[in-house]
């Protein structure tokens, strides 16, 4: 007997009690060992796992690194911005943007279906990973200027070759890695390699030193830093001579290429997060399309289906070509089409494609008018019948009117000839008139096709598009864009309408408000002027300075406004000469002079003029001199040697190195001997603001002819005001 603990006295174990005992410890500690046992060998597998993973990503960092020579520059294991202690692959920084690099070692990779697999094991949670980080740099840099679009993931794979697009991601094998990086071309200048590097240093610090900051909580190694300047954010951020530098090295590419630039200012505005319909509104040269297109770009790389649209048939063309400069890679998910395009194509899925005979409406209209408009009071108001069809178009028709009650009442925005109530009475006769002869014809006009789209666009709520970006919305009629936004609704990301008021060339106007469209919040104005010398840009508002604009919801707005100015200098040139033949002379000769004499591409000259046949027929000059030319209506975006020709409208959207203007003193075209004065003042504002666009399609220079008659005083010659700036010649 021994006493126990308590004092009480305990009985030994017996033999076998004390063997069992012994077999349980033997048990217990084998179990120990085989888990041990296990454990090693996971702990050596998973270590020869990250020591070819290592080596994957060395071999990866070695080929990038022998590219330093091109400019290109590899920051290896960097912080993830935005964590304490995530890490990125490797960061890639050279001429052709900025790349987030993920490097995977993986026995089995493919890419099948729309989708990455390893092996058999669905591969998604690394590019959503990838595209996290990436979104993350993307952030950083957009604070520095650079545009999000530049900002690349790319999943590399060891030891292999071809190349996938993963929506976003770039999926690239090893052995093609430096093909892919430099068949981007030259889209980032050095300058903005070496701020862009600056900024990455300081948000994605290597993972050592990371470490190393999480660790201190002392402010002054901050301030040290701060103090040599070598991550000074003043410093980052104070950049203006660097960013206008980098517009001259844009100006002296391409016109194409030119257009596709966004300042670093606006970077900000492509990744920006949008709860509902949004708006970008500025003055002509504001770069409101270049961010458009920016932020198409954008969408289509993270995954959605867009809709890029406007009403001028042109521009769907050369924005596509735009764009597939820009990223090849994701112009497949974009659609440039117009917005009557898109209603046609409504028309033609409900089978009533043939209805649509705009010619014999016409006829109707005209019809219309003899028996009704013209006995009426209309017929005496000393106004064109063209201008009651655009009321009818545009007014009525173009905002969904469907009673008298709703037209008597109405704010005619854009419309700033007064109307009593007998002149709205007879237009609703004549409307009236005009649709029962429609209907008798069975034939559908502009005005219907585009109210039938947008009912089948609300009946069916979406679906087509993820997001809808119209250009030049100004220009739409109210039921144009609620078939737009009828696409989308009022989806986060769904609905971006820019444009300016004062820019409109078509008759008529509309409010958001009236097009159920809310973008409180939401809007922004760009006030800085990117495109147009300062000369230039002088010029062109002289000849609206007087005259108010409503900007949809914005009415009233001043002819002239404050507008920064990105460029100074500019040039500009005013011939007057007596006669079209010396006019063509001179237009001619200056045109060739530009060219060999001064370096400026024929490719980004443009002539413009304010009617078809004016257009066609400089054209014919330009050809018949021997100067190759193109006609804006066949103009695809794509880079050429030939003057571009064509009309103000046809204009819209469009940059060009150096403009040439015939006849610029003859429009606004003169008041008609039976014009009214309401009449004439509302077309004589309208004509401005064409010409205006006009105007602010010249970049750097300016050639205005002023055809005087014989006799007026003036004579032949040259009268010329000229700013002369060697950047303004391209």
């Amino acid at each position: 007997m021994s006493p126990g603990r308590s004092g009480v006295p305990q009985a030994e174990p017996s033999a076998f009690g004390q063997a069992v005992l012994i077999g349980m410890e033997i048990d217990g500690v084998q179990r120990q060992i085989q888990h041990l046992t296990d454990l090693l060998r996971e702990l050596r597998r998973s270590r020869r796992a990250w020591e070819a993973g290592a080596r994957g990503e060395r071999d990866v960092v070695r080929v990038l690194v022998g590219m330093d020579d091109a400019g290109w520059r590899v920051l290896p294991d960097r912080r993830w911005p935005g964590t304490r202690r995530a890490n990125i692959d490797v960061l890639v920084v050279g001429p052709g943007g900025v790349f987030v690099v993920d490097v995977k070692n993986w026995r089995e990779a493919r890419v099948d279906g729309g989708r990455l697999w390893r092996g058999d094991e669905d591969a998604e949670d690394e590019l959503r990973k990838l595209t996290d980080q990436t979104a993350a740099v993307e952030q950083v840099l957009a604070d520095a200027g650079l545009p999000p679009t530049e900002v690349v993931p790319l999943l590399v794979l060891v030891g292999r070759r071809g190349t996938e697009q993963l929506d976003r991601v770039q999926v690239t094998g090893e052995l093609d890695l430096t093909r892919n990086l430099v068949r981007r071309g030259l889209r980032l200048e050095p300058a903005v390699v070496e701020r862009v590097l600056a900024c990455l240093d300081e948000a994605c610090p290597p993972m050592r030193e990371a470490a190393a900051d999480a660790a201190a909580t002392a402010p002054p190694a901050r301030q040290a830093a701060d103090a040599d300047g070598v991550f000074s954010r003043d410093e980052l951020f104070s950049r203006d001579e660097l960013w206008r530098e980098l517009v001259d090295a844009a100006a002296r590419e391409p016109i194409e290429a030119w257009m596709t630039w966004l300042h670093p200012m606006q970077a900000r505005l492509v990744c920006r997060r949008s709860s509902g319909p949004a708006r970008i509104r500025g003055a002509a040269g504001t770069g409101k399309t270049v961010v458009a297109l920016h932020r198409a770009k954008y969408l289509a790389a993270r995954g959605d289906r867009v809709l890029f649209t406007s009403l001028v048939r042109t521009l769907g063309p050369v924005n596509r070509a735009l764009l597939a400069r820009m990223a090849p890679e994701h112009v497949g998910r974009i659609e440039f089409t117009t917005v009557d395009a898109l209603a046609v194509r409504h028309l033609e899925q409900r089978g009533e494609r043939a209805r649509y005979q705009q010619g014999i409406a016409d006829n109707c209209f005209w019809l219309a008018w003899g028996r009704v408009g013209l006995p009426s009071v209309l017929g005496r108001s000393g106004v064109e019948p063209g201008y009651w069809r655009d009321e009818i178009a545009t007014v009525i028709k173009g905002r969904g009117l469907t009673g008298f009650e709703q037209y008597a009442e109405l704010a005619r925005i854009g419309r700033s000839m007064p109307l009593q109530p007998t002149h709205r009475r007879a237009v609703w006769e004549l409307y009236e008139h005009y649709e029962r002869l429609r209907t008798a014809r069975g034939v559908l006009d502009r005005g219907d096709v585009l109210l039938l789209a947008r009912d089948l666009a609300r009946e069916r709520a979406g679906g087509e598009f993820d997001a809808v970006i119209v250009d030049e919305v100004q220009d739409l009629t109210c039921v144009g864009l609620q078939l737009l936004h009828a696409l989308v609704g009022d989806r986060q990301d769904g609905l971006l309408v820019v444009g300016d008021g004062q820019q409109s060339v078509y008759p008529g106007g509309f409010t958001l408000a009236e097009a159920g469209v809310s973008v409180v919040g939401r809007s922004t104005v760009l006030a800085r002027n990117y495109r147009n010398r300062e000369a230039i840009l002088r010029y062109a508002q002289q000849v609206v300075a007087g005259d108010s604009f409503d900007d949809l919801d914005v009415a009233g707005e001043r002819g002239r406004r404050d507008v920064e100015i990105d460029r100074p200098g500019g040039e500009i040139d005013e011939v007057a000469v007596t006669g079209p033949a010396e006019q063509a002379a001179a237009l001619r000769a200056d045109l060739v002079d530009a060219h060999d004499g001064r370096g400026v591409r024929y490719g980004d000259i443009a002539l413009l003029a304010p009617t078809n046949d004016a257009a066609a027929r400089w054209e014919r000059i330009l050809l018949g001199a021997g100067i190759p030319a193109v006609p804006l209506s066949r103009y695809d975006g794509t880079t050429s040697h030939a003057v571009k020709v064509g009309t103000y409208h046809r204009s819209k959207g469009l940059d060009f190195a150096r403009v040439y203007i015939p006849d610029r003193n003859r429009f606004p075209r003169p008041r008609r001997a039976t014009e009214s004065d309401d009449a004439y003042r509302e077309r004589a504002v309208l004509e401005r603001r064409q010409l205006y666009v006009a105007l602010t399609r010249a970049r750097d220079s300016l050639w205005v002819g002023l055809r005087e008659p014989v006799g007026a005083g003036a004579g032949a010659g040259r009268a010329s005001r000229r700013v002369d700036d060697k950047s303004s010649r391209s």
